[in-house]
């Protein structure tokens, strides 16, 4: 699965509005590591992986994957559902060939998985309780691995890549209405397009990237609100990389991620907490139940082990696993508990919670 650390350089004039600190750096010590338990997995062909997870509560969670890598050989897809103390495994209908599920997506009764067949086919499902079944895309999809795909209180949207004019890839979003797909511009007026989606209800929907000024002439760094029908802009992040992940809190605190900084937007303005322990490849950030900004770096730029991260009170802590763990992805259930997939140092994938 590709996930964009987005670092395109924006204005030199934004970076001279230098960030205020959220709390001195001296404070910005290692707090009492939070804990994180190993959940046994079901059984797998040896090579899995578990690249996704989507947390429906305490005591659910789906994660998706691959298993059988060998080799050249691209392996089988795999998705689970963890209910209870018990692991189910539901049929992929439509799958052929080989690869992975690159991600699951799950809010309210919707399940929705994609991964990539063979190297080159886009596989969109939804679960209807029973299986998979394959859903047709939006558009012709055009380069199937940089999908993307959210759910949550605002619906499911998905952003697919399409063939231009110019034979370039062009990103496309859109939102699912019934039983079909209906076309959002804003893709086609963002670097990369979107890098994340958050919503808070169904008519507030947070996303991040770069967005091209057409009166400075420059790229600005950007946090953007969807209010049901359009979206809008807050002001520039003060950093010359792009938003890579966003996570609207219920005051109307945004927490912007961008490559190497957590920026807080307060109503006002934006502050930077200092950088402790994360100090770049910021991949994906969400909220624990205090409204907290829990931290996934990405795990294929480092040597060293990559526990999620956490920032609050002014400190960041990092999680304590009971091996050395390298975060794939995390996900929040509405109760509180943290779910996280990720792989020990030999590679073996695991599942871990709060």
């Amino acid at each position: 699965m590709r996930f964009l650390a987005v670092r395109t350089a924006v204005a030199p004039a934004l970076l001279a509005a230098a960030s205020a600190v959220l709390v001195p750096a001296s404070a910005a010590q290692a707090a009492a590591p939070a804990a994180l338990k190993d959940l046994p997995l079901p059984f797998l062909w040896p090579g899995a992986r578990v690249f996704s997870v989507a947390a429906v509560s305490d005591t659910e969670a789906w994660v998706a994957g691959g298993q059988g890598h060998v080799g050249d050989n691209t392996g089988n897809p795999v998705v689970r559902r963890r209910v209870g103390s018990e692991w189910k495994e539901y049929p992929l209908e439509g799958w052929s060939g080989n690869g992975d599920i690159a991600q699951v997506a799950a809010y309210g009764g919707e399940v929705w998985a994609w991964g990539v067949q063979d190297g080159k086919r886009l596989y969109l499902a939804r679960f209807d309780g029973t299986a998979f079944r394959p859903v047709v895309p939006p558009a012709e999809v055009a380069y199937a691995e940089w999908t993307r795909l959210w759910a949550g209180p605002a619906g499911v949207w998905i952003q697919i890549e399409v063939q231009g004019e110019g034979n370039e890839l062009l990103p496309s979003l859109f939102r699912r209405v019934g039983n079909g797909w209906k076309a959002d511009p804003l893709a086609g007026q963002l670097q990369d397009g979107l890098q994340d989606l958050q919503a808070r209800s169904g008519t507030e929907a947070w996303t991040g990237s770069c967005r091209y000024n057409t009166t400075t002439q420059r790229l600005e760094s950007l946090a953007l609100r969807w209010n049901g029908s359009t979206w809008t802009a807050l002001p520039p992040l003060p950093t010359d990389y792009c938003v890579s992940s966003v996570a609207p809190a219920a005051d109307g605190t945004v927490w912007a991620l961008t490559w190497n900084t957590l920026y807080r937007w307060n109503g006002t303005a934006w502050t930077a907490a200092p950088s402790g322990p994360f100090n770049r490849d910021g991949q994906k950030v969400r909220l624990d139940a205090g409204g907290n900004p829990l931290v996934v770096v990405d795990y294929a730029e480092k040597l060293d082990p990559t526990p999620p991260l956490r920032y609050a009170n002014g400190t960041w802590q990092a999680f304590t696993t009971p091996v050395e763990t390298w975060t794939n992805d995390l996900s929040v259930a509405p109760s509180g508990r943290i779910w996280v997939a990720g792989s020990t140092r030999f590679g073996s994938p695991e599942v871990l919670t709060s």
